[in-house]
C-alpha cells in the first residue's frame, strides 16, 4: 500500500531539517535567548515559524 504524506507533516519535517542545517539553536543561544524550564526555545521558535507556512493564526 502506498503511504500518503500529509502536506503539513512534510512542511514540518522540512522546517526541522532547515533549522538543523542553519543551526538555529546555536544562533538562539548566541543571542542569549533562553528559558529556565519547560519547552525548548528552539521548539517554540520553530512552531511560530511554522504557523506562517501552515496558514494558521497565533490567536488560537
Amino acid at each position: 500500500m502506498i503511504q500518503q504524506i500529509n502536506p503539513s507533516e512534510k512542511v514540518t519535517t522540512e522546517v526541522s531539517k532547515l533549522f538543523k542545517v542553519l543551526k538555529i539553536n546555536q544562533l538562539l543561544r548566541a543571542a542569549n535567548i533562553r528559558k529556565a524550564s519547560g519547552v525548548n526555545v528552539q521548539q517554540i521558535f520553530e512552531f511560530i515559524f511554522l504557523l506562517a507556512f501552515l496558514g494558521k493564526k497565533m490567536n488560537r
